[in-house]
């Protein structure tokens, strides 16, 4: 019989779990590998026999942290309503950003607002498939005739990212009021009516 894992899943997720806390109060450049191992209740020797080192938690953390997002977003059922699907993606995208707040915190500012942090080849592929979601989206919009004027499609793309962002950061914070849901599906919905026309006036 083969020796047993010292260090499993759990470990591995607690791990994670501490690292994403820790950086929520004290900033990820001021985190040691020891004060990670504590605060999940294990040892540096885990950390490293899981991560391999400190740069290795932090390309896991943000290869599993986009594999969720990615999962929602090609969860959700494409239709023949393209305006409708980008819909239904902000509200995965909600899912994504409140049911794990530190964490989505963690993705936006530490992933996503410093280009220079470690990733790994797993990671950058799990977010850009991510981010294909909605780009196909989009661009369906686009071949559908649904786009006014001459819009970039990688410009609404880009708008939408950044409504979403804006949402859940407040929604996170509390600022969205006693129906974050409502709130988000009013600008979704002007958002999307300021860059696209009807299915009817397309034709």
């Amino acid at each position: 019989m083969g020796r047993p894992k010292e260090h499993d899943e759990t470990t591995r997720e607690r791990l994670m779990d501490a690292a994403e806390h820790l950086s929520a109060t004290h900033g990820w450049d001021a985190l040691t590998v020891r004060g990670i191992a504590e605060e999940a209740g294990t040892s540096t020797r885990a950390v490293y026999a899981l991560f391999g080192s400190k740069q290795g938690l932090e390309e896991a953390l943000h290869e599993v942290m986009f594999t969720r997002l990615r999962d929602l977003l090609q969860a959700c059922e494409r239709t023949d309503d393209p305006r409708r699907d980008i819909a239904v993606q902000a509200f995965a995208y909600r899912q994504w950003a409140v049911e794990r707040p530190e964490r989505y915190a963690l993705a936006m500012h530490r992933f996503i607002g410093q280009r220079s942090r470690p990733r790994s080849d797993e990671g950058l592929a799990v977010s850009r498939e991510a981010l294909g979601e909605l780009r196909q989206a989009v661009h369906r919009c686009q071949e559908a005739g649904l786009l006014l004027g001459d819009r970039d499609p990688e410009d609404v793309v880009t708008h939408l990212r950044a409504m979403a962002h804006g949402l859940a950061s407040f929604e996170n914070l509390g600022l969205l009021g006693p129906d974050p849901e409502a709130q988000w599906l009013a600008a979704i919905s002007a958002q999307l009516d300021g860059y696209l026309q009807s299915d009817a006036a397309a034709a």
